[in-house]
């Protein structure tokens, strides 16, 4: 009997301690709601569904279970395509309001009214972009697309100095929210390329969720790019060659010659566009103890050997077939592509993100001796 009255007690005392961990978050969209109307809420991080809003009265409404502060945003489609706005699910009401076609948080806890000064201060920031891409656009037109360098280089260091003065104005807002959630938002959103690793990683050594499992990718960024810092050694990356045989990038480099490691995919068109100059500088500096490999983006066994054919690429290639998610990606940070990382004959990094004329230069400097 002591023993049954005790097991009660405490399935009636957990039954206390997840009632008062768990809570329920509203969230109401109101305003110009527009078309189609914004009624799905996701996880930022995975764009999985977390609730689907409930319409009436011109209001959408979601009504979400809190266990822990998320963030998410509300979107006009399940994909997460035609996102409207980001919000901190961390139990209390949350309103966010459609004007002009811009939605923005107007009521909410401290924190998602902070991101929503946040927000406010990047656009401000980003404003005068609308003027330039306007330039751009009339240029395009006046021109016939064959937009003179005078004024393509006017155009260009007016879009740069917007860029510095955008991303000077997030780390500012990074770093003056050390307590809260609203970083996790930015560097997510952002990444590691654009704000670059030392202030990342230097902010997250403080940070209070800096063991936010959203920050996972962060994380994974951070060591991709120590991957690619000069005197790196080489780190490893496993795939198959065309013929299906399991290779390692550690097969090629380190192995005594000068190895460029060419990121690439055959749906890339700057890939494609850059093919020429690689192909040049391997013609030129094979004999000399230079070596090229790539490493494919592709996800079609098919369209990665026509790509390798028609393209004449001659040099060994390595690929998973597994496109964005390849697991080069995140060994490596590379994001974007065409991208390069060469290595020395110690197969440590010499220099990272070599293109056009700046490949050949750097080529001559170890190999024109």
């Amino acid at each position: 009997m002591k023993k049954n009255f005790l097991l009660t007690m405490l399935a009636a005392f957990c039954l206390v301690a997840c009632a008062e961990t768990q809570t329920k978050t509203e969230i109401k969209v109101v305003g110009d709601l527009g078309d189609p109307l914004p009624t799905f809420l996701y996880n930022f991080q995975n764009r999985q569904s977390i609730a689907e809003g409930q319409v009436a009265d011109g209001v959408v409404t979601f009504v979400v279970d809190t266990v822990e502060p998320v963030i998410a945003m509300i979107g006009r489609s399940a994909d997460g395509r035609q996102s409207i706005c980001a919000v901190i699910i961390d139990g209390k009401p949350i309103e966010v309001t459609i004007k002009d076609d811009k939605a923005e948080i107007t009521k909410g806890s401290d924190q998602n009214m902070l991101l929503a000064d946040a927000n406010e201060r990047l656009n401000v920031a980003s404003a005068p972009m609308e003027q330039v891409m306007k330039d751009y656009r009339e240029a395009q037109e006046k021109y016939n697309g064959a937009i003179p360098a005078e004024v393509m280089a006017d155009i260009e260091t007016r879009y740069d100095a917007i860029q510095k003065d955008l991303f000077a104005t997030m780390k500012q807002i990074i770093t003056e929210n050390t307590d809260n959630m609203i970083p996790i938002y930015f560097l997510c959103s952002t990444g590691v390329d654009d704000l670059g690793a030392d202030f990342v990683e230097g902010f997250l050594k403080d940070y209070k969720y800096k063991d936010n499992k959203a920050l996972k990718p962060i994380v994974a960024s951070l060591g991709g790019e120590r991957n690619k810092q000069p005197g790196a050694p080489v780190a490893d990356f496993v795939g198959k060659d065309l013929n299906g045989k399991e290779c390692h990038l550690t097969d090629y480099v380190g192995k005594g010659k000068y190895v460029l490691v060419d990121f690439w995919a055959s749906w890339c068109g700057p890939c494609r566009g850059e093919m020429p100059n690689v192909k040049a500088n391997y013609e030129k500096y094979k004999d000399k103890g230079f070596e090229v490999v790539g490493i494919s983006f592709d996800n079609s066994q098919e369209a990665w050997e026509k790509g390798v054919k028609d393209l004449g690429i001659t040099w060994p290639q390595i690929s998973d077939l597994k496109g964005w998610e390849c697991a080069a990606s995140d060994i490596f940070n590379v994001k974007s592509i065409p991208a390069t990382i060469l290595y020395g004959p110690d197969g440590k990094v010499i220099k990272a993100n070599l293109r056009g004329e700046e490949l050949g230069k750097t080529l001559a400097e170890y190999l024109d001796k």
